[in-house]
């Protein structure tokens, strides 16, 4: 789990090193592009499981994949059975807000004073 989650964090790395490297792009504009490249799908997925609901989307994935014992997660509730904060969706999306604002609107403000 933990060489799983390090290669999954180094993804971010090695994007921003051959985005600098191969395009020549800047730092700033590496920072930008992937904060948004991060944030667009971690809002897309926090805004879907808050609109479907956090102990739905779980039921339906532990149905697909039979993480949990069959049945046990429908008469726990899999939210309660894992101690899994429901406000989880909410934290999803706003994490992926403030990365895609960081990534757009942050750039766009240093380009406008820059200007004047």
């Amino acid at each position: 789990m933990t060489i799983g989650f390090a290669v999954f964090a180094w993804l971010f790395v090695a994007t921003g090193s051959v985005l600098r490297t191969h395009y020549g792009w800047s730092r700033r504009r590496v920072m930008d592009a992937v904060s948004v490249a991060t944030g667009v799908p971690l809002l897309a997925v926090g805004a879907l499981i808050w609109s479907v609901g956090l102990e739905r989307s779980l039921t339906v994935w532990n149905d697909q994949m039979a993480l949990l014992p069959w049945g046990l997660h429908r008469i726990l509730g899999i939210v309660t059975y894992l101690g899994i904060p429901p406000q989880l969706p909410i934290w999803l999306t706003v994490a992926g807000a403030i990365l895609v604002l960081f990534g757009v609107v942050v750039p766009l403000s240093f380009k406008r004073f820059s200007r004047a």
